[in-house]
Order: C-alpha cells, then structure tokens, then sequence
C-alpha cells in the first residue's frame, strides 16, 4: 500500500506482530466506517430557464391624427370589382384609393352610428383595404364578436355572423379566426391607441386581414405597435362604448374628401 505523504515505509524488522497490531487497527476503522451513516444528498432545485427576451418594435414617428370633421366628402363610394362571392377574395384588393386624401367611414348600428376617420398618411394599405372591403359590403350584417369593457370592441370575421350570442355566453367556436381570404403586411404605428384609435387586429406578424377594433378607453399603456392604426373615431364614441358582444354592423359606408 502506498503511502499518500511520500514517507517511506517502516523497516521490516517490526515484525509480524505489528503488522498483526495494524490489520486490526485498520479492520476496526473499516468496520466504523462502514456502519456510519452516509450523509444526506442534497435534493436537487430545477432552475426554470432564462427566457429570451424579445425585441421592441421600433417606434416610428409620430403623425398627428386629422380632423375629418373639417373636411368636406362625396357622396358614398359605389363597389369597386367586387367578387362573386361578397366574403371571399382570392387575394387582396388592388390599391385604389387615393393616398392623398382622408376617408370617412360610417358603420350602422341598432344603437346608433360611428363614424371613422380613416388616413392614409398612418397605414396607407390598411386604409385601402377596409375602404374596398366597405364600399363592396363585405362587412354587411357581421356582428362585434369580441367586447373587453375599458378595451376594445372588434368585428369583422363573416364565420361570425348568426354565431355571437349575448354575453356571458361564449361565440361559436367557428367564430374569431376567420377573413376576407387573404393577409397583408403590417405597417409602422405612426399614433398611441388612445381611445377612439382603429386598427387592425392580427394572429401575429404580417397576417391582418377584415377583422378591426376600436380602442373603447386609452389603450396605450396596454398595446404595444404591433397592430396597424389607421385612423380614429370622428363621431358616435357613445354608441361605440354602448357596443355589446353581439351587436351587428348593419353596414359601413365609405365617403373620399373632396
């Protein structure tokens, strides 16, 4: 047996009695050890992983909202190429509208109007998208399916028509996922969604389509620019904080400035 220190070993001339003396030490020590209690593991803590953080969206600069209140409107825009079927696009409309002028968008209610102030200036390819989608009555008769008091109210999906009851009951499961056939690209926020704010609503990056809300109390502190704002409400906020799960859009007209 080697010794650990490096010593060398004792001579020999100790004789067999004291290697008789150590074998009983070491046996003795062998045993005592043996019968010790070994200590306890300690038990092991699953440490949650460090999740990774995702990037802000990159604020773009600030374009004041517009006063359509000051601006003059035609008379209602008439359906532009619409498809055989009113709900279904085989891909999104053609850019027609002009990007120099403000919109102006009045959706029917049984409680009332609300009228929009839509501007190209903030989300010019989500202005000409809901302006095609009204003028061709796409949202004729859809209902508001999603309403979060101090939030939004949303519509805008066809599957939802005849599948909203009133609250508390929950819509069909068909209803809140569907569109007009297509999605189109986000578009930088140019505004906070204060109350009042339209915008589009989405499944994620780059896949708005028909459904929209409207910002019933200042949502800025919650939403982040991740939703296309497109304009504000000019007139009837009341009737649009009177908007109930259910309610139907009897229909949107669209008026362009002159």
């Amino acid at each position: 047996m080697s010794d650990p220190s490096g010593r060398r070993r004792l001579p020999l001339v100790l004789g067999s009695g004291a290697v008789v003396v150590v074998a009983i030490v070491a046996i003795a020590i062998g045993v005592n050890n043996a019968s010790a209690p070994l200590p306890a593991l300690p038990t092991p803590t699953a440490v949650a992983p460090t999740p990774t953080p995702s990037p802000s969206p990159t604020a773009a600069p600030t374009i004041p909202f517009a006063d359509c209140a000051t601006a003059t409107f035609g008379r209602a825009l008439a359906p532009i190429t619409p498809p055989a079927s009113v709900h279904t696009y085989s891909a999104a409309p053609a850019t027609t509208i002009d990007s120099t002028k403000l919109y102006q968008a009045t959706i029917v209610t049984a409680k009332g109007s609300i009228v929009l102030c839509l501007q190209p200036d903030l989300a010019p390819n989500t202005v000409n998208v809901f302006v095609t989608l009204a003028r061709n009555h796409f949202y004729d008769g859809i209902p508001f399916h999603r309403v979060v008091a101090k939030f939004v109210i949303q519509g805008g999906d066809p599957q939802c028509t005849g599948h909203v009851p009133a609250a508390p009951a929950t819509p069909s499961a068909t209803c809140g996922s569907g569109g007009a056939g297509f999605q189109f690209k986000d578009e930088p926020v140019h505004q906070q969604y204060v109350q009042g704010a339209l915008a589009m609503a989405n499944s994620g990056t780059n896949t708005n389509g028909s459904q929209f809300f409207i910002c019933i109390a200042d949502d800025s502190a919650q939403l982040q620019p991740l939703y296309n704002l497109f304009g504000k409400v000019e007139s009837g906020m009341n009737v649009a904080l009177a908007i109930a799960q259910g309610d139907v859009m009897k229909s949107i007209t669209v008026r362009q400035q002159t």
